[in-house]
């Protein structure tokens, strides 16, 4: 488990926590939010959201597209069963099974993608075991984690003290 080293403030308000939010994305550093609820005031404070997950769902489209008209195709191919004068290898009747696998492929490769990147970002970005601990995230507060090198605490420990910030914890493992 990787270890954390920085900051995390709690606050009442999600005015505040936007705005400090907003002031540690100025510094360089990319926070991370805890809500009890979705609000999109969050989703514009930490900018623009960067995720690889349509690409994913893009190619799993058509790779589920390209595998459902190439196995109607070759299967067709070696049970040829000619129905009076039609082409063996048609398109029509092989749109249903190219569909049906296109959101077949699409739906299991975007969940896996979601999971996959949901355990990146986690180890990528730990959070320290104080803040899993702190269960009013889950009810009432905002909480507001920055992971950052100990000779960089005491400017966020300022910018979360600044902009209201009811708790502000330093861990330094």
């Amino acid at each position: 488990m990787a270890k954390f080293s920085g900051v995390w403030a709690t606050f009442e308000y999600l005015d505040e926590m936007s705005h400090a939010v907003e002031k540690i994305r100025e510094k360089g550093k990319k926070p991370t939010v805890l809500s009890p609820c979705p609000r999109h005031e969050i989703d514009h404070a930490l900018g623009e959201p960067q995720t690889r997950l349509p690409f994913i769902s893009l190619f799993a489209g058509m790779l589920g597209c390209l595998t459902g008209y190439s196995f109607t195709a070759w299967t067709a191919s070696d049970w040829v069963l000619p129905v009076s004068g039609k082409p063996i290898v048609a398109i029509p009747p092989f749109t249903i099974i190219g569909f049906e696998l296109t959101i077949l492929f699409t739906a299991l490769f975007t969940l896996a993608g979601m999971v996959l990147l949901g355990v990146i970002d986690t180890l990528r970005h730990p959070l320290p075991p104080a803040v899993k601990k702190y269960t009013r995230f889950q009810r009432d507060r905002f909480g507001v984690v920055v992971d950052c090198d100990p000779a960089q605490t005491q400017d966020f420990e300022e910018i979360f003290k600044s902009y209201g910030a009811e708790e502000v914890h330093i861990e330094n493992n």
